[in-house]
């Protein structure tokens, strides 16, 4: 009975159990009600048919089956015989009626001293046909019911057991096909669940995996120059690297804000050119490995900080990754930076869910993800705007377009 309450299907398959039972009861009720009722009529219509036809006996008139029919009885050639079962008596040796079963026939015999007559009933009890197939009707309509509710709530069952398994680690979307509307949010939400958790645990791994990248290889420069004696330039070398240290735990929280949608961004009108700036600046590149086209009075709409953020990765990777070491930054149309290199890994253009890069696939990030452009596709979602990516002719033109 616990489990009954706990759990709503076992609830629903008790409380049709129960109506089942009570529609079985009230049929076994109504069928003895019925039977002992048609028992009482027969009875009473015997009475009335040996009454109207001893007259006819006495004066000794032919009996036919039509003057039967309004009892619903029929003259019968079986001959009475006391070995037959009698089912009612009633009169003397002089008058009266014997009611007898004869293979599974109901006979009347009526008799008195100047005649006998053997009759048979023929008349049948619709009335309990109808209750049989009222009853049927309803066990059919309670059991198709049934069948349809446990089929309905059957993916309940399947979210439950889903449930469980997602305790040991089961990722697994949930594949049920369902017509009602509650049915398929529900299942649209695990599944949205399951995608925004396993979108988070790839990018914890990939975040930790860039973080121990990025924090060994100064770490590593430090302890090297801490072997050596000291000196003025020892001392600044560990200063420029405890700094840097410092900038890229800063870079770290910012992207981990943006990974976790914490924070609002602050929407403001910027010059272009001077997000440009900033972004080559903390990406440390030189001015001649950049191309400024059509920019000049060009302004974006967005958070500052994100934008520079978004800026320098892209400049960074065209850079990087490019064959002449140079990027060429268009403001016509948007801002598009075009570089002469190797296809992406992933296009950016896409709804990307997946950030983990295929490491048998040959490409020059150390740590086997496409982080940069992780970030480069967060700022520009959450800035409600569209990147476009095309490459022909070893020539990748990414594009931002703004709304």
């Amino acid at each position: 009975m616990n489990k009954i309450k706990k759990s709503l299907v076992l609830q629903t398959s008790f409380l049709f159990f129960i109506s089942f039972l009570v529609i079985i009861l009230l049929w076994i009720f109504f069928y003895f009600q019925q039977k002992y009722q048609h028992q009482e009529y027969d009875i009473s219509r015997y009475f009335n048919t040996a009454s109207s036809l001893q007259p006819l006996l006495y004066k000794d008139q032919q009996i036919n089956n039509e003057d039967l029919k309004v009892f619903a009885m029929k003259i019968s050639n079986v001959k009475y015989s006391s070995y037959y079962d009698v089912i009612l008596k009633k009169g003397d040796k002089n008058k009266g009626f014997i009611v007898i079963s004869y293979k599974s026939k109901r006979l009347i015999y009526i008799y008195n001293k100047q005649k006998d007559i053997m009759i048979e009933d023929i008349s049948t009890h619709k009335s309990m046909v109808i209750i049989h197939l009222v009853f049927i009707l309803l066990l059919i309509t309670q059991g198709l019911l049934y069948i349809k509710l446990q089929k309905s709530l059957s993916p309940l069952t399947s979210l439950h057991k889903k449930l469980k398994k997602l305790k040991i680690g089961d990722l697994s979307p949930l594949k049920i096909d369902s017509h009602y509307e509650e049915i398929k949010q529900m299942i649209k939400s695990y599944n949205d669940s399951i995608s925004k958790i396993e979108y988070m645990l790839e990018l914890r791994e990939m975040f930790n995996k860039i973080f121990m990248h990025e924090m060994k290889m100064p770490l590593a420069k430090g302890m090297f120059y801490l072997k050596q004696e000291p000196s003025n330039d020892t001392h600044a070398k560990l200063n420029n690297i405890l700094h840097g240290l410092n900038k890229e735990l800063d870079d770290f929280f910012q992207i981990e804000t943006l990974i976790s949608n914490q924070n609002k961004i602050i929407k403001e009108t910027h010059n272009i050119k001077d997000l440009l700036i900033l972004a080559k600046k903390r990406a440390h590149i030189e001015e001649n490995h950049v191309v400024l086209k059509n920019i000049e009075d060009k302004t974006i709409e967005g958070d500052k900080e994100f934008l520079v953020l978004c800026f320098k990765n892209l400049l960074d990777n065209a850079i990087k990754y490019s064959f002449d070491n140079k990027v060429i930054v268009d403001g016509n149309h948007g801002v598009t930076f075009e570089n002469k290199a190797d296809e992406l890994p992933v296009d950016i253009s896409q709804d990307i869910k997946k950030w983990k890069i295929d490491k048998n696939k040959r490409h020059k990030s150390s740590t086997g993800y496409g982080f940069g452009l992780f970030i480069i596709k967060n700022i520009i979602s959450i800035h409600n705007m569209k990147l476009i990516y095309t490459y022909d002719n070893n020539k990748k033109i990414v594009r931002l377009q703004i709304k």
